[in-house]
């Protein structure tokens, strides 16, 4: 009998690169998320590759470096932003270690293009602050950053709310930071806590409800239908 996997609630492969490293991945179509738990210390030299990369902590701090510039990384507040072949590692700087999410995903545009190829200068700043603001769709309370390549959103779902029934022009990514949240994607339902996500391609409806008495934080990551 062979075994259906959702496309909408991928499963989770869990590795274990190095010692103070492990990560949950979840391939989405073409994008590649990882949710990252780093051991305190750890140190990440600079390194790059074909695929675009962005990353936004959910606890602890970090001090990350993209293309030879530093910055201090602070929960739920920026993001970094590494564009193809742009170098780009990171310290550990908290004494609890980190959590965190990471996103690669080789841009159209930048395939078949050769690593010795001079890199163009990227356009996006390589940190991302986020801002607060009153997300349209639902009226919470979200912080909402853009670049030219995705969009990210920290949605505060208060309690016993909704989200209501939407179907998004660009690919919509979601991962739930505390509690738990029930979540439709097409004609299928999961209980979502930490650890799981859903994954909306173009064009699929979602929704979403929480049955907790507490505030849900909720990460969304869409990239827009013009960067395919």
């Amino acid at each position: 009998m062979s075994i259906t996997t959702s496309i909408f609630f991928p499963d989770p492969q869990v590795i274990k690169p190095r010692p103070d490293l492990e990560l949950t991945l979840f391939q989405c179509g073409e994008i590649l998320i990882q949710l990252a738990a780093i051991l305190p210390g750890a140190v990440f030299e600079p390194h790059q590759h074909p695929e675009s990369q962005m990353g936004m902590l959910f606890s602890g701090c970090v001090e990350i470096s993209v293309d030879g510039k530093k910055s201090i990384l602070e929960p739920l507040q920026q993001a970094y932003v590494a564009a193809t072949h742009i170098p780009h590692g990171s310290t550990i700087l908290s004494e609890d270690g980190v959590l965190g999410v990471e996103m690669k995903y080789l841009i159209p545009s930048q395939l078949g293009k050769p690593i010795h190829e001079p890199v163009e200068k990227p356009i996006d700043e390589p940190i991302l602050s986020l801002q607060s603001t009153i997300d349209d769709l639902t009226g919470f309370p979200c912080k909402f950053g853009a670049c030219s390549w995705f969009e990210i959103a920290v949605l505060e779902i208060p309690a016993n709310e909704k989200l209501p029934r939407f179907t998004t022009t660009q690919e919509e990514i979601g991962i739930i930071l505390n509690d738990q949240l029930m979540m439709k994607v097409g004609e299928e339902e999961k209980l979502l806590e930490y650890g799981s996500i859903y994954y909306a391609p173009a064009g699929v409806t979602h929704s979403g409800y929480s049955t907790s008495d507490k505030t849900i934080s909720l990460v969304k990551i869409g990239l827009p239908s013009s960067t395919h």
